[in-house]
């Protein structure tokens, strides 16, 4: 058995496409997808619509990701006072998505699980989850503080993960924790597009790591054509400096644009960065 695990699309159909030719190539026969379908890029029913294809021609299994509750809560009037608007680099992007998917989709992502044991015959079962179990934000990142904690609650023995979009292997208290890493905007993988794959050998899971090379320019010319760096400036513009292999993430961005609000004026709220922060904070961090 060969099972493909992709995770953290983010819109980018155009590495979807990629990584499903070569998934079909290497012989998969099921699918497992953890979330985070759309969220930076354009076109996201093209997405939306591949995975129906996929879903209509083999198993499949799908996690929700903390993108998708931001639509789903956004759909039931949480965060009221939070808004939306276009030409905001914090809210811009969220607002572009949600404004193109139907009530119908939103529902779908609210009924997927946030994590699921998997189980087949004559293998050991292993979980999957976007970031981690418990919480679909939480990151399983092997250097972050609380990791030896998180790794004991672990209920099997292999967990794949996703969210920090960074592809890895590592084991603690007994317990292996893997990320196929990003299909749309991956770190750390030189402007190429991930996944993974699972196969049964023997009784165990074997996992590969598959990096390769897609079209890099097709996506930028997109989100040209759908004027991204008008809808969300900072954040697309961040998303075109990763999509090729830049160093400077999203989190980092924002944490510094907020770092120079509060510094200017004594407060700050991530939703509510005015664009001065952003840019001042671009700057600094070398993006174009």
């Amino acid at each position: 058995m060969r099972i493909a695990v992709m995770a953290d699309i983010h819109g980018n159909h155009i590495a979807l496409e990629a990584c499903l030719a070569e998934a079909k190539r290497r012989g998969a026969e099921e699918y497992l997808f953890l979330g985070d379908y759309l969220g930076d890029l354009p076109y996201p029913q093209r997405t939306l619509a591949r995975l129906e294809e996929v879903c209509q021609a083999h198993p499949c299994t799908f996690i929700r990701g903390n993108k998708e509750e931001y639509w789903i809560d956004h759909l039931n009037g949480r965060h009221a006072d939070w808004v939306w608007s276009d030409g905001s680099s914090s809210t811009g992007m969220l607002k572009y998505d949600y404004d193109r998917l139907t009530e119908e989709q939103i529902l779908r992502f609210a009924a997927m699980p946030i994590a699921k044991e998997m189980r087949y015959p004559g293998c050991p079962a292993f979980t999957i989850c976007h970031g981690s179990p418990w919480k679909v934000n939480q990151s399983l990142r092997e250097d972050y503080p609380y990791i030896d904690e998180a790794a004991q609650r672990l209920e099997t023995e292999l967990t794949v993960c996703a969210h920090f979009h960074i592809q890895c292997k590592y084991v603690r208290w007994g317990k292996t924790v893997v990320n196929p890493g990003s299909v749309g905007v991956p770190l750390r993988s030189g402007g190429r597009t991930q996944f993974l794959l699972l196969s049964d050998i023997r009784g165990q899971w074997r996992e590969e790591f598959i990096t390769l090379p897609y079209d890099v320019d097709a996506v930028i010319r997109e989100m040209e054509e759908e004027r991204l760096l008008e809808q969300a400036p900072g954040w697309s513009r961040v998303t075109r400096h990763m999509l090729p292999g830049g160093p400077v993430t999203h989190m980092e961005a924002l944490a510094r644009a907020s770092a120079l609000c509060a510094r200017h004026t004594g407060k700050t709220e991530w939703k509510n960065i005015p664009e001065a922060y952003w840019n001042m904070a671009l700057e600094e961090l070398g993006v174009p």
